[in-house]
């Protein structure tokens, strides 16, 4: 499908991406999520356009979060290629236990199990608690350094990149910048004193759609920072269908626009990024342990089918993904059953290069969210030409492009029915293989900045959304 042209209409002066929200993040975690990566690859396509090379740039706030600060692209692309590129040890790291035998108590323990119930049981959740605070203290001292770096560098920043925009300009948030709170005001300020105009990417509401798979307090501050910044938007874009009508059932009188979502493209292959799991056949999920993700019904889906059929005619289940919001009983159900006796691996912040080969090597991939915006580890999963078995919900449908087989994420039984095609019968993959490697199309990246700067370019007017 060729790149549709750009309108002949005047095109937006300098394109500034607010980019705050990726170095908080980058604060304190190795790997991109979904959100950035969606963020980064629109802004590297922004900059590919040949009347765009020079005229983009990146934001980030100042330390009152009153004004923006210009940051040189040299710093965005440094982070984001160290979220990106393999770190060493704190890369693919394998949690699993595939042996039956149960380890001789340490002395501690063997002491705590002769102390009463009423006072082992409290003990033992004491140190379960503590143990987690100590895990958590790093990573509290490492942001407490950042700020300190942060704060310092920045006042240098301020100094030196004072940001003074032109009339014809445009700001984009492409990311998560909900830390602000008050963020209305902030865009409002260069709008009204100016003339900017701000536009906001939307990937999904759903703290506001499912308030019970999300954090105490989320939510409401959530619903907070959208009815404050909505307002200040001159332009409202969605990731796809189902977040635009999302948006626009929540929130009446906004427009949103989707864009038309690009696909990851996958990284050169190494030899020496092969994981151990490979060493026999293997289906892979891959997203942030959380509940809204619905590990829980591929953990569920198989213990049956480990119960129903001999064990060595199972693949493997390969989880991909860092523990996220509300996934203790996720953990705890892995755990406790030994990680289904070693069929379930989990593989923490893979490299792009190593995730990229355990794509390529699965049977296929399996995505059993229960709701998503859009669906990266659909694309994902199609680029590389393996089948994707998705739930229902959400984008997924849209992400899939008619290439997926799809199943009721709320129903085992549903979900049981559209798997035992792809493990026993051996055709069902390869002509679902070889339909996904036949229809499934790429999309430029490009296709959604353009998308954005047509939007902005066809505006007649500033309509402040109510």
């Amino acid at each position: 499908m060729p790149a549709s042209p750009l309108s002949s209409e005047p095109l937006p002066g300098h394109v500034w991406f607010d980019v705050e929200d990726l170095f908080e993040y980058g604060r304190t975690n190795t790997r991109p999520s979904g959100i950035q990566r969606v963020a980064f690859e629109i802004q590297r396509a922004m900059r590919s356009l040949p009347d765009k090379q020079k005229r983009v740039g990146f934001l980030r706030h100042s330390l009152d979060g009153r004004r923006f600060v210009v940051v040189p692209k040299e710093e965005v692309e440094a982070l984001y290629e160290r979220l990106t590129v393999s770190s060493g040890q704190s890369a693919g790291q394998i949690r699993y236990s595939s042996s039956r035998e149960i380890p001789a108590p340490s002395l501690i323990r063997r002491i705590a199990l002769r102390l009463p119930v009423a006072v082992r049981v409290p003990l033992g959740q004491f140190a379960a608690h503590q143990s987690a605070a100590l895990r958590d203290l790093p990573a509290l001292m490492w942001g407490g350094i950042s700020i300190f770096r942060q704060t310092r560098r920045q006042s240098d920043i301020r100094a030196r990149h004072p940001f003074q925009p032109a009339s014809c300009d445009v700001i984009l948030a492409l990311g998560a910048p909900w830390a602000h709170p008050d963020y209305g005001a902030l865009i409002n300020h260069y709008r009204h004193h100016h003339g900017v105009t701000f536009g906001l990417l939307v990937h999904d509401i759903i703290p506001l759609l499912y308030p019970e798979w999300c954090p105490a307090g989320l939510p409401r501050v959530f619903r907070r920072w959208l009815t404050s910044t909505l307002p200040a938007c001159d332009q409202v874009f969605s990731v796809s269908q189902a977040t635009r009508n999302d948006i626009e059932h929540q929130f009446p009188g906004v427009i949103a626009r989707p864009i038309r979502m690009g696909t990851i493209k996958p990284g050169k292959l190494k030899t020496d990024d092969v994981l151990p799991v490979m060493s026999r056949p293997y289906v892979l999920s891959v997203g942030t342990l959380e509940v809204r993700k619905n590990h829980v019904l591929l953990f569920r889906l198989w213990r049956r089918l480990l119960s129903e059929h001999r064990p060595e005619d199972i693949p493997h289940l390969v989880f991909v993904g860092s523990p996220g919001w509300l996934a203790e009983d996720l953990m705890g159900q892995l755990r406790n059953s030994n990680f289904l006796d070693g069929h379930i691996t989990l593989i923490l912040r893979p490299s792009d290069e190593q995730l990229d080969t355990l794509y390529r090597n699965a049977l296929f991939t399996i995505v059993p969210s229960f709701y998503e915006g859009w669906g990266l580890p659909v694309s994902e999963s199609l680029i590389r030409g393996k089948v994707c078995l998705a739930s229902d919900r959400g984008a997924l449908v849209e992400a899939g492009q008619g290439l997926t087989g799809h199943f009721d994420p709320d129903n085992l039984n549903d979900a049981l029915e559209k798997i035992r095609p792809l493990l026993f019968e051996a055709n069902t993959l390869a002509e679902m293989t070889k339909r996904v490697e036949a229809g499934f199309r790429e999309t430029p990246w490009t296709f959604a900045a353009q998308d954005m700067l047509q939007t902005f370019s066809t505006s007649q007017q500033k309509t402040p959304l109510s």
